[in-house]
């Protein structure tokens, strides 16, 4: 009976007013705590890739969607009304966060029911609350108001960046203009492009968007796009050219981010599917490679454009910031008015709410205190929004906004610069933009890694499971000498893509060696490759001082790896059969040398098994790799393998998988989409088929295919079952 008195007083007091008003106070915290999370986490998205980090990210921004209705759907009186507007204005004030991965832009219409269905709910209760406080009625309209337009804004962004919407129809626009752009008159006195000053090279810089709901025009039924309503960069180049700059660095910083936002253009339509019509031509070409590559050598500039590109993708699929300045002109004076507002006419006095509602706590007004915290949070995360908005926002907005001007006064030259902008010295591109580290991957010493997947059995499979010997090893830093020999070794081959063959070749060593660059599939000539280049590094003295070309081999080969592991639908082939050949080649190593407790020990176990039958399986080819190399001096063993691989990892990265690209770049951004937009650029989309320039190896050194290791069959690879495996390892 007693047990049966204290539940009753428990339920009872669970369902007062007073145990009621604490519960909505702990949501609405809770709720607001989650918006200003995603705004602060939101914005260093590309620049962490750790795993726990995205968890969080994730699990705040799913419980943040279902925390925020579900708490509004409380608030029925009193100052829950206006905590009601407030927190409706702090969930679509986020601006480093509207959606948490590309796949949700396909939903943007629910999302868009899901906030109109809380607008609406809000402004039930504030047309059905008691009292007449004009003060509070003013404040909740105000900020339902701003809710309304910040609303509007959000999903005008999530339209544009939809395939369906403003994506497409901007692509198509460019997509028909570059179709033409190389046939357009040139200058009669010089017709000839110069890249390094983009003098031919009309691409757009902006005026897409007013000709996106043009209809196309016979009889090729493409949109009509005059240099009358467009503005090209090679105009923009020229109106920098010609103004007067404070430093001299700051031409270079207008120069480097106009360009970025010009390929960043030309970039959506790869997004859509369009044909690139300036693909395969010898202009565009040159435009990566006597541009962006210069004959000044200048790798890590071109490579800065390119992450200013990829910033402007981000931003542009996964924040609000390229529309957020016109609407923060229309809703801070809102604000501002509502908080001056609130202070004289004594919002927080007595009688202010609509109820006489009262909650104290050691004579401190809880309500009271609440109110202060959202409005701190409010206009906390709208000082965040702005503080966070990159220069690169400012000078592309200052170019538009000049050309703006010339196009509607048609008459007029562009007018210069003013001096509030003439003291820009430093890029606002590459810096702190993303991660900027290689991901790294050792097979023979992470193939026998067992994981728990507890986190996947207890979520349900929310979390993925970890697959057998998938384990990842400690990040390293993208150095400049890996960006300059990569970008360096594009150019000294005349933009050819070489599968290493051609590396081989300079080296003389195609006949003992280009065996291994003619594997069944690209996938297994990474393993082989990645295997031979560890055992050369298990034959180097710890103490032995790192040169350029064992720092090349080495964080290429175990970088291509984890693309293998982690990311494999970034590489040739289907995602799935590249991951069920890493799975085979796991059991391989698991079977052959899961006795070697060391890297010392399987390494030369390998290296034993040489001795015996040559087998066709990726870890006996990795072994015969290896033998070969080590046979090698030490120095023209890394010269070999870096050479190898700064032309391997090129030829890996076209692609036809762009969302895969953009899903990266929340995640910290890949090396291998930087090289996957540079080569878009140069016009290369596919990688040439190397079978047809391979000269047979019985030719060339008087050996067999089967002797040499290429398969009889090699449509199907013997990787489940390497019986044979046994007589060599």
């Amino acid at each position: 009976m007693e047990l049966k008195n204290t539940t009753t007083s428990l339920v009872r007091s669970f369902a007062s007013t007073e145990a009621r008003l604490v519960r909505v106070e702990v949501l609405v915290l809770f709720s607001t705590l989650a918006w200003v999370l995603l705004e602060l986490l939101g914005q260093y998205r590309r620049q962490n890739s750790h795993g726990f980090f995205r968890i969080l990210v994730w699990a705040v921004h799913t419980l943040s969607t279902v925390l925020a209705p579900y708490t509004i759907g409380l608030l029925q009186a009193g100052p829950f009304v206006l905590w009601g507007v407030m927190l409706l204005l702090i969930q679509v004030s986020s601006d480093s966060l509207s959606v948490y991965s590309i796949q949700d832009i396909g939903q943007r219409k629910r999302l868009l029911v899901q906030q109109v269905s809380q607008i609406f709910l809000v402004l039930w209760l504030i047309l059905n609350g008691s009292g007449g406080n004009k003060s509070y009625s003013a404040t909740c309209w105000i900020f339902l108001i701003c809710s309304i337009i910040l609303t509007r804004r959000k999903f005008r962004a999530l339209g544009r960046v939809s395939k369906k919407g403003g994506l497409v129809e901007c692509a198509k626009v460019i997509a028909d203009y570059m179709v033409v752009e190389h046939h357009l008159p040139q200058d009669v006195d010089d017709p000839i492009p110069k890249p390094s000053t983009m003098k031919g090279y009309r691409y757009i810089f902006d005026g897409e968007m007013e000709l996106a709901g043009s209809l196309p025009t016979s009889p090729e039924y493409r949109v009509e796009v005059t240099n009358a309503k467009i503005i090209t960069i090679d105009t923009v180049w020229g109106w920098i050219n010609i103004q007067d700059f404070k430093y001299k660095q700051t031409a270079e910083v207008y120069k480097e981010t106009t360009l970025s936002y010009t390929l960043f253009k030309l970039l959506k339509r790869r997004f859509c599917d369009y044909p690139l019509g300036e693909a395969g031509l010898q202009k565009t070409l040159d435009f990566v490679l006597d541009g962006l590559l210069s004959e000044r050598g200048n790798y890590v500039c071109a490579f800065r454009v390119i992450e200013g590109e990829l910033s402007f993708l981000y931003d542009f699929f996964y924040t609000r910031m390229e529309s957020s300045n016109q609407y923060w002109v229309l809703v801070t004076p809102f604000i501002s008015t509502a908080i001056v507002w609130n202070s004289i006419s004594g919002a927080f006095s007595k009688h202010y709410h609509r109820s006489n509602l009262e909650q104290r706590v050691k004579e401190t007004d809880v309500i009271h205190w609440v109110t202060i915290v959202l409005l701190a949070c409010l206009v906390f995360v709208h000082l965040v929004a702005i503080c966070i908005s990159p220069d690169r926002f400012t000078i592309v907005g200052t170019v538009h906004h000049r050309f703006s001007e010339t196009i509607r006064g048609a008459a007029r030259e562009p007018e210069t610069l003013g001096s509030w902008k003439k003291n820009t010295k430093h890029s606002p591109l590459g810096r702190g933009t993303w991660e900027q580290k290689l991901g790294q991957y050792s097979l023979l010493l992470n193939f026998n890694y067992d994981p728990w997947n507890v986190l996947s059995f207890l979520s349900l499979g929310l979390v993925d499971a970890t697959r057998k010997g998938q384990k990842a090893g400690e990040k390293i830093k993208l150095e400049e000498e890996v960006i300059v020999r990569v970008l360096s070794r594009f150019k000294e081959n005349g933009g050819k893509l070489e599968n290493g063959q051609s590396a081989l070749a300079r080296n003389k060593l195609g006949s003992q060696l280009s065996w291994a660059c003619t594997l069944p599939t690209h996938i297994q000539t990474i393993l082989v490759w990645h295997i031979g280049t560890t055992i050369s590094r298990n034959e180097v003295s710890p103490e032995a001082p790192l040169n350029v070309d064992r720092l090349l081999a080495e964080s290429l080969s175990e970088y291509c790896a984890y693309l293998v592991v982690f990311v494999p639908d970034m590489l040739p082939g289907h995602g799935y059969d590249t991951q069920r050949i890493f799975d085979a080649v796991v059991m391989e190593a698991r079977r052959h040398l899961s006795q070697c407790e060391t890297m010392s020990d399987r390494c030369e176990k390998l290296k034993m098994g040489l001795h015996h039958r040559y087998d066709s399986t990726v870890l006996g080819m990795g072994a015969k790799l290896g033998g070969q190399l080590i046979e090698m001096d030490e120095a023209q063993r890394w010269k070999v393998l870096a050479d190898f691989w700064e032309e391997f990892v090129l030829f890996l990265a076209p692609s036809e998988n762009a969302d895969i690209h953009a899903e990266m770049l929340s995640a910290g951004g890949e090396f291998m989409t930087h090289l996957w937009a540079l080569l878009t650029h140069a016009g290369i989309l596919e990688r040439p088929n190397s079978s047809s320039r391979v000269e047979p190896l019985g030719e060339s050194d008087g050996t067999t295919a089967q002797d040499s290791g290429i398969l009889e069959h090699p449509s199907s690879p013997s990787l489940v079952e390497p019986a044979a495996l046994d007589s060599v390892v």
